[in-house]
């Protein structure tokens, strides 16, 4: 592969990571609406806000894929699962099991030799 093809890869996966974070994003604000009284000001807006994080995350998405192959890109979004139990802990002080560490490893080796078969 020559260096600009590695370059543009490497931007290709970097951008897919910061879409991903937007998905995860989307799941925080969800868990954030769940914690408000129905159909008030801030459910609607927190709601609102997954909406429109899911809609950017669905056009970015169609963008990535024209970039990346599609196991390259499906293989990547196992990482949502990292992301989310990062920010699970940061913000809410979840506790990150090693159940929960094994399990994420073992659904990421399986992508990766799906990946891999091709």
């Amino acid at each position: 592969m020559s260096e600009p093809s590695k370059k543009a890869n490497a931007r290709s996966l970097i951008f897919l990571h910061v879409i991903l974070l937007i998905y995860v994003g989307s799941s925080v604000m969800s868990k954030l609406a769940s914690g408000q009284e129905f159909l008030s000001p801030k459910f609607i807006m927190l709601y609102g806000g997954v909406v429109v994080l899911l809609m950017v995350y669905a056009v970015l998405w169609q963008q990535v894929l024209k970039r990346l192959p599609l196991t390259v890109a499906f293989a990547n979004k196992s990482a949502v699962m990292i992301w989310g139990m990062i920010i699970g802990a940061i913000m809410w002080h979840e506790r990150i099991s090693w159940l929960m560490i094994v399990g994420t490893v073992i659904i990421i080796a399986g992508v990766c030799l799906v990946v891999m078969d091709d």
